[in-house]
């Protein structure tokens, strides 16, 4: 490899360093010092740029016993200096430590995020060297440290408002649906169910989407209190805005204006009556062509499609105001700060209870279960064999038991401990990981690969900036084949979504992305056995349904 005197990265080195990475972010530094060039796939062309790249990609930290070791350890000296270093960066986002490469080689690296435009090159470059002389100081020789352009976002989508109206004639009747999804349409019917992984959002912020992320019991806090209530689990920012809103607890207060939670937010529904009222259109007129070319056989099913889609459309308009979506009421969110869970580690509290109303499921409360949808179990199969080369010598998969496109959780939860030191490894680079899946309003179906190593993630809160928090996180990023090009985990939307693994047991709820243009390279996402930790010692004694 040829080594050359440290100097600026290349205008095209710069751009295309990270070619590959969802949100292709730039390049500002690296401590290593071989001379980058545009890697091409075999072939007969000669172009340059990105026609006949190799395409980059992020993976799972891999087998590092002692990195591992010392980095997860919230209070070890590493991670300490590291942090202190990285802050000579003024707007940087994220730490991760995550293997990255193409063409299935693959390198472990100390991965530095700042916002564009906030750091020279001067800068980084020493930063980078600090961090990488750092990691040689602890024994790790192994592991070079790059700076990239990169913000951190919740993961929520749209604009806070729209100009939905709230009339008189507003129906109340509406239920969400508790029977079996069927095609077509079967994406717009799930978003009216009582599935996991809908569409959610607050009445009066009726634009600003997330995700419904599982449902949990909670009972009474006296044994003769009756039934468990229901509630779902989201993220905070997803019903409250801490830019606008402000950070402090919300406690339902009978003596208050309420919050009420909708089901699916405005754009979206508006955009599924315009698909229906398109869908019937073409199909009545594909029916029409075929019908007068004798095609009898094949004018009937365009026929039923027609009339599949118009009667959709007909049961859900009376629902166009998203007052008349109401599913259910704000009841807790704690302050949205960092809290510490012991051995000195510090993460984001940023999770709410929604408690369901009466009369607004088609199903009893106590009926409900933690069902994702996942579309048909063909495009399960699909996805898992799509990406097997990146995700083989895991556990083969097991078949999930797919019933009316959905999958039903175990009411299992992934140890903490499972999550960052798995006991399975895969054959890509020898690497411990966890192979698990999620279901976003956004996002939809996708799978990833968990890393074993902590992020350090930077959050800002505030328009002005005068509150600031570190989170450890758990970093996801999707899997992907050595020739494709990394799609991302996670999409604006998705917050609040469910990620579990391939036995189906819950893992944790996704809270934000990091990259740029709201493409996310990497996703963050809280464990949920933390997650239900804290909402007990918080006076809600919940389980999984």
């Amino acid at each position: 490899m040829t080594m050359q005197q440290p100097a600026p990265p290349s205008a095209e080195e710069s751009e295309l360093y990270y070619y590959g990475l969802p949100s292709c972010p730039r390049l500002v530094a690296r401590s290593s010092t071989h001379i980058w060039q545009n890697p091409q796939m075999p072939g007969f062309t000669t172009f340059t740029g990105t026609l006949n790249m190799y395409p980059k990609s992020l993976r799972p930290a891999g087998r590092h016993p002692l990195l591992h070791q010392l980095w997860n350890n919230a209070t070890s000296s590493l991670r300490v200096q590291i942090v202190e270093a990285v802050s000579a960066a003024s707007d940087w986002t994220a730490i991760d430590i995550l293997r990255v490469g193409l063409n299935k080689e693959f390198y472990p690296t100390l991965l530095l995020a700042v916002k564009p435009d906030s750091l020279s090159w001067s800068r980084g470059h020493a930063i980078a060297l600090r961090c990488k002389a750092i990691l040689e100081d602890h024994g790790i020789h192994d592991v070079h440290c790059e700076i990239r352009e990169s913000v951190v976002t919740l993961c929520t989508g749209g604009p806070s408002t729209t100009d939905s109206a709230t009339e008189d004639s507003t129906p109340n009747d509406f239920q969400l649906s508790s029977m079996p999804i069927t095609t077509p349409n079967a994406a717009i019917r799930a978003d009216l169910s009582d599935c996991l992984g809908t569409k959610i959002a607050m009445k009066d912020m009726d634009g600003r989407a997330g995700t419904k992320g599982l449902y949990l019991a909670l009972s009474p806090s006296s044994p003769s209190g009756g039934e468990p209530r229901i509630v779902v689990l989201t993220c905070r920012h997803v019903v409250i805005d801490p830019k606008t809103e402000g950070l402090q607890t919300y406690s339902r207060q009978a003596s208050e204006p309420l919050k009420e939670v909708i089901q699916v937010d405005q754009p979206a529904f508006e955009e599924m009556l315009e698909r229906l009222e398109c869908a019937t259109t073409q199909h009545r007129n594909a029916a029409d062509r075929l019908s007068e070319q004798g095609k009898t056989d094949s004018a009937a099913i365009y026929s039923h499609l027609a009339d599949s889609s118009k009667a959709l459309l007909e049961a859900i308009k009376p629902y166009e105001a998203s007052s008349s979506r109401v599913f259910g009421q704000l009841l807790y969110a704690p302050e949205f700060n960092s809290t510490s869970s012991g051995h000195g580690a510090t993460w984001l509290r940023d999770w709410a209870l929604i408690e369901l109303l009466p009369g607004r499921h088609q199903a009893q409360h106590s009926a409900l279960k933690n069902k994702v949808f996942v579309e048909a179990l063909e495009t399960f199969l699909f996805l898992v064999e799509n990406n097997r080369k990146g995700w083989k010598g895991l556990p083969e998969p097991l078949e999930p038991i797919v019933e009316n496109c959905t999958v039903e959780l175990q009411q299992v939860v992934v140890p903490m401990g499972e999550i960052f030191s798995p006991v399975h490894f895969a054959e890509y680079v020898d690497e411990p990981a966890i192979l698990v899946a999620k279901y976003g309003a956004r996002g939809g179906l996708t799978l990833g690969l968990g890393n074993t190593l902590k992020s350090v993630v930077r959050h800002t809160e505030t328009l002005d900036g005068d509150r600031e928090s570190m989170s450890e996180e758990w970093a996801i990023t999707s899997v992907s084949r050595a020739t494709d090009r990394q799609a991302a985990f996670s999409k604006k939307g998705d917050s609040g979504s469910c990620i579990w693994d391939m036995a189906q047991r819950v893992a944790g709820i996704v809270m934000a992305g990091g990259g740029i243009n709201g493409v996310n390279d990497v996703t963050y996402a809280q464990p949920v056995e933390r997650l239900l930790a804290d909402i007990r010692a918080h006076g809600f004694n919940v389980s999984l349904v």
